[in-house]
């Protein structure tokens, strides 16, 4: 994970906003959670240093470290090595896949997850973003992201087209 790049870019989101993000230290009880959490360290680290403590309206919501570890589906999501960082306007849900170093960006169909009571998180999500480096970079340049997993999953495959149908 790139974590110094995105907390770099939170900075830069801070300072843009005038300090509205609070980018920095969590409160001390969501840091004893997510310090008891079986995830990569960088990621940890990021989550309790590096993170919003105000949520992020960037087209999508990106959540709060309050936001990330009060998810109701917090469990479902760790269960597949994923973790709820944002939603979407529709409530579909922004997630990032731990289990991979770059901790590529989904998006998770609400519709699926909740309707669907023994659904995967992982498989009702479609890959938008290779890293969430990417995503963060995308918000502070003003760039296009997807509202929805629909367009989301439109994206993808037209993304992947203009690459040469590199995955």
């Amino acid at each position: 994970m790139r974590s110094e790049l995105i907390c770099d870019i939170n900075h830069h989101l801070d300072s843009m906003l005038e300090g509205a993000l609070k980018v920095g230290d969590c409160p001390g009880k969501f840091n004893d959670v997510i310090e008891q959490w079986e995830i990569p360290m960088s990621l940890k680290r990021l989550l309790q240093w590096k993170w919003f403590n105000v949520p992020l309206d960037a087209g999508l919501s990106i959540y709060s470290v309050e936001q990330i570890v009060e998810s109701e589906d917090e469990p479902r999501f760790r269960a597949q090595q994923m973790m709820q960082i944002g939603s979407c306007i529709n409530g579909d849900m922004v997630c990032i896949d731990y289990s991979q170093e770059e901790c590529p960006v989904y998006f998770t169909s609400h519709d699926t997850l909740w309707e669907e009571e023994n659904a995967s998180a992982r498989d009702c999500s479609v890959l938008i973003f290779d890293s969430l480096a990417e995503l963060m970079l995308r918000i502070a340049e003003s760039k296009y992201i997807p509202t929805d997993y629909y367009s989301g999953a439109e994206y993808r495959e037209t993304k992947d087209e203009m690459d040469g149908g590199k995955p």
